[in-house]
């Protein structure tokens, strides 16, 4: 039970903090530690990325499907 709330709790925080870094993207773009947000769609293919920090925008679309990753991705 201990490690589903575990798990329960660090999906939230990945969640939380992948919208709060798509809303604060447009103000303060390269500012802080690089990171970037795949997003994907219902199939599980990649329609789009989203940097931050790394000093381009990123392309594509963005879902409620993604997946944050340290660094920049491309």
């Amino acid at each position: 039970m201990r490690n589903l709330k575990c798990a329960a709790l660090a999906a939230c925080l990945v969640v939380g903090l992948g919208a709060a870094a798509a809303a604060g993207a447009e103000e303060e773009a390269n500012c802080c530690y690089p990171g970037s947000v795949i997003y994907y769609d219902e199939a599980g293919a990649v329609v789009g990325v989203r940097m931050f920090g790394c000093g381009d925008p990123g392309w594509g679309v963005v879902t409620r499907r993604s997946r944050t990753v340290n660094g920049c991705v491309m």
